[in-house]
């Protein structure tokens, strides 16, 4: 069973799984900051593996640089788009306005779980993408991450600071007898809350429509800490939807 290389360059975070078949063998994260300056970072990990990459990117930059010290790679490199995205059906009036992550993620779910499936990636930018049997990918919502709302907050008024988000935060209280904990309480309990929000919208909506249940998965979002049983979360989809694709096109 043949290794592959699977590359998902991200705004905020650059994730490099190596699979074997279904299984992730290594996995390494680099911040995509980094690599607008420095790309040896991640193509020095890239040509130590030797093996053939498949990627998608929504940082062009990142993606320009790489793929230019990737010039002499002599492994074959397929990148993900909307005309390389594994057969499913792309149902969007401009289906070249959708990110590549998100054709991954769609990939993934029409590939390998049960429709119709609502992804949640949680990110810079939060997307909710529908993916049905029939229509494929159907369209979705986009709304900012949670880091963007406290960025939001420090760079449109005058006092309150700059705050990055901690993997996981708890309050022993629904407000905050702070500045920084009135900040963290309104993302991690207001966010969870709009997530929950729009999930409901959709799954009355889409369930209607489509005449069955809704899966809804998550990726990129655990620190969130949902509770909802009826969210699966799967940290790696867009990984995983990268190696089906290549896959499909390796039968």
């Amino acid at each position: 069973m043949n290794k592959i290389q699977c590359l998902d360059i991200g705004n905020s975070s650059t994730k490099l799984g190596i699979f074997k078949g279904e299984e992730l063998l290594n996995f390494f994260q680099f911040k995509t900051c980094d690599l607008l300056t420095n790309p040896e970072l991640l193509v020095s990990e890239i040509q130590k593996n030797q093996i053939n990459l498949v990627y998608c990117s929504v940082v062009p930059k990142v993606e320009v640089s790489v793929k230019k010290a990737l010039t002499s790679y002599d492994q074959e490199i397929l990148a993900i788009s909307s005309d390389v995205c594994a057969g499913i059906p792309l149902s969007y009036s401009n289906k070249r306005e959708i990110g590549a992550d998100r054709i991954a993620n769609s990939i993934a779910a029409f590939h390998s779980l049960v429709l119709p499936c609502v992804v949640i990636d949680v990110g810079t930018a939060t997307t909710f993408d529908i993916i049905s049997q029939k229509g494929g990918y159907e369209g979705g919502v986009i709304l900012p991450g949670p880091q963007g709302f406290l960025d939001f907050l420090e760079s449109n008024t005058a006092l309150l600071p700059k705050i990055e988000l901690p993997h996981k935060y708890h309050s022993k209280r629904p407000y905050g007898k702070s500045t920084l904990d009135a900040m963290l309480i309104g993302v991690f309990s207001g966010y969870k809350n709009m997530i929950e929000g729009v999930v409901r919208d959709l799954r009355e909506y889409l369930a209607k429509k489509h005449s069955s249940e809704v899966k809804f998965v998550i990726c990129g979002g655990s620190n969130l800490e949902l509770d909802n049983d009826e969210i699966e979360i799967s940290e790696n989809l867009t990984l995983h939807g990268l190696r089906i694709a290549y896959e499909f096109y390796h039968k």
